[in-house]
């Protein structure tokens, strides 16, 4: 059963410091809130705090952008009855906003700070060769040795052997260009690279949907339970609130690709070229995981199908096949081009490499587009071990009317819920909150979900009529 606590207070600042080159300022008497954000697309940790200063730190600091922030925040889980503790290093300073003059001599303002490993990541720039080595070791080393990370690594091995020349980037780029460009070992090419409070990931989203579910959640929009105790009682954290974002988008899922698209490859040394196209289709298999087990378009023939015309061929067929009547065979409606030759990054005549273009690049541009799908923001009490990058679940009631056979007996249980929005979902972004302002802290979070297929089978049977 999931790890749980009721109560959005439950939680401590052991210490919330701010160093700079002179002194330490202990802000606790003087944070209003608290927020640490987490981002799949975001690369790194940040942090801003909300003043309510009578000091004039800004000047007594002074507050110029060489001082750094330490803190700890400890929460306990009832279920372990363990403290789980925000504790993610030193944290520097980015800058100060939204300054204004309160009253008499008082002011609020904002600070913002930015994780160790992206403010050296901004003062470096890598420019060196690797050769016949993975990329997860490649990244691997650019975090050791060119970043001096010191947080725990969570890096997933690739597949294959690379040369490649980094010509003059900041880390982080280096680091995202790789992950565009890796496979791991079950031949899947969706890795991504983020910070969180406790890791640094890279890691393929085949395997973090491979992981267990974290967390289930329950959106209970007629419960008088404020504290939310009985819903925790059965494994389950309510929400305080869910918000659809979005479901899909129809025009720009064609133009970007994620239904179908096509990779015209050249090679300029052979001078030939051949063409390779990707069907939706074939990405849900057993071979891939996904948040669940359908995917979130019918294969029905739309009804415009007779408009479209015939496939273009470019090259001789290499992977996938150029026809089809669905939306997820027209192709055409992306179509790529991408350099290729077996001297690429060669030293010598007689040694050859090959990028492996048509086995990454349109596979990864259309299953990490499944992230732009059906997405939530949901608010709830602050759970200190969740992060992002974890798999939850959520139950959301299906809004239609229930009909009762009998008093007490639903006669079709099975839309009490709904099948579409229900399911399994994973953490994109997670904003942890702490709140000063009603004199004690309270902890609680905002996180966007999103989930790449459905629980039901698309169909279009109707809708009927239970009156």
């Amino acid at each position: 059963m999931a790890k749980y606590q009721t109560l959005a207070s439950d939680v401590r600042v052991d210490f919330l410091e701010l160093i700079t080159p002179l002194q330490v300022f202990d802000l606790k008497p003087i944070f209003v809130s608290m927020n640490i954000y987490e981002d799949m697309f975001g690369d790194s940790l940040t942090v801003d705090i909300l003043i309510n200063d009578s000091i004039n730190l800004p000047y007594h600091g002074p507050i110029l952008g060489e001082e750094y922030l330490n803190f700890e925040i400890s929460t306990k889980s009832i279920e372990t009855e363990k403290g789980v503790s925000l504790l993610p290093g030193p944290m520097y300073t980015v800058s100060i906003t939204n300054r204004h003059i309160t009253k008499d001599r008082q002011q609020l303002y904002m600070l913002h700070f930015t994780s160790e490993q992206d403010i050296v990541n901004s003062n470096t720039t890598l420019s060196r060769s690797f050769r016949n080595k993975k990329i997860s070791t490649i990244v691997t080393e650019i975090l050791d040795i060119h970043l001096g990370s010191d947080n725990t690594q969570d890096i997933e091995e690739t597949k294959g052997l690379e040369n490649i020349v980094i010509p003059n980037w900041k880390p982080f780029k280096a680091i995202n260009w790789l992950a565009k460009r890796a496979i791991n070992n079950n031949d899947v090419a969706n890795y991504l690279f983020w910070e969180t409070i406790d890791y640094t990931h890279f890691i393929s989203l085949d395997k973090i949907l491979s992981r267990d579910i974290v967390q289930k959640f329950v959106l209970n929009t007629i419960s008088s339970d404020s504290k939310k105790q009985d819903a925790a009682a059965a494994g389950f954290m309510e929400l305080d609130s869910l918000g659809i974002v979005s479901q899909f988008n129809i025009t720009r899922n064609i133009k970007n690709g994620y239904y179908s698209s096509k990779l015209i490859t050249h090679d300029i040394i052979k001078k030939s070229i051949k063409q390779n196209n990707l069907s939706l289709t074939s990405l849900y298999t057993d071979e891939i995981n996904h948040t669940d087990e359908y995917m979130p378009i019918s294969t029905s023939e739309p009804y415009y199908s007779d408009m479209v015309d015939d496939r273009v061929n470019f090259a001789p067929q290499g992977l996938g096949i150029n026809e089809g009547n669905n939306i997820q065979s027209f192709s055409d409606s992306k179509i790529i081009f991408y350099p290729k030759h077996d001297k690429l990054y060669s030293s010598v005549s007689s040694e050859s490499y090959n990028n492996n273009v048509e086995q990454w690049l349109l596979q990864r541009n259309s299953l990490i587009q499944g992230l732009n799908q059906i997405k939530l923001i949901i608010t709830f009490p602050g759970i200190s071990y969740l992060r992002t990058g974890d798999k939850v679940s959520i139950t959301v009631p299906s809004p239609e009317r229930v009909i009762e056979q009998k008093a007490g007996k639903i006669k079709d249980p099975e839309k009490l819920n709904d099948k579409y929005l229900s399911g399994v979902y994973l953490i994109t972004s997670l904003k942890h909150t702490i709140d000063y302002n009603s004199g004690s802290p309270k902890y609680s979070m905002t996180a966007e979900l999103t989930k790449d297929a459905l629980g039901d089978i698309p169909s279009y049977g109707g809708i009927k009529d239970e009156s």
